[in-house]
């Protein structure tokens, strides 16, 4: 199992987070994202622990991936319900970072997930899950770091592995 950081839902070890496949491309879903940028979230320091990892090299991932759609999200969260400095950090982030990426969502994955959000009617999945999963594809991203299990609806890998019961 390695090393691990203590965090308040349990100990997180590179295991937690190791891809099902070699990757070196992550998507940040919105919140994992308010997580990481919110000290004061239960998950903060497991999800801090994702850049830990991958920056001493115990990860392959070289390179995180956001949109427009998961930062819109995200940084709203942050603004009302911790603080605006934290949304203004995860622009900084995104804008100063190396590895964190920025990637307009097209427009042929933005309709299909109009499409699909339409068609598939029965979950709770959000306009913007069907969104970042539709845009992941397009991408050729599988790996998608978050705590929303409505992810598991498609055809992605999530990440951290943490039961949050």
């Amino acid at each position: 199992m390695g090393r691990s950081i203590d965090t308040p839902v349990g100990p997180v070890s590179v295991d937690h987070f190791e891809p099902a496949r070699l990757t070196h491309r992550v998507f940040l879903g919105p919140k994992f994202l308010f997580a990481f940028f919110n000290p004061n979230d239960e998950l903060h320091d497991a999800s801090r622990a994702i850049a830990e990892f991958a920056g001493e090299g115990e990860l392959p991932y070289r390179q995180f991936i956001v949109n427009e759609h998961a930062l819109d999200e995200a940084a709203t969260r942050l603004k009302k319900r911790a603080s605006l400095r934290y949304a203004e950090l995860l622009f900084r982030a995104v804008d100063e970072s190396g590895l964190v990426r920025f990637e307009r969502v097209s427009e042929g994955a933005f309709e299909q997930a109009r499409e699909r959000f339409i068609e598939w009617d029965t979950n709770d999945a959000s306009f913007t899950d069907f969104v970042i999963a539709c845009h992941m594809n397009d991408l050729g991203v599988d790996h998608i770091a978050t705590y929303d299990s409505h992810y598991q609806l498609f055809d992605v890998v999530t990440i951290p592995h943490i039961d949050l019961g």
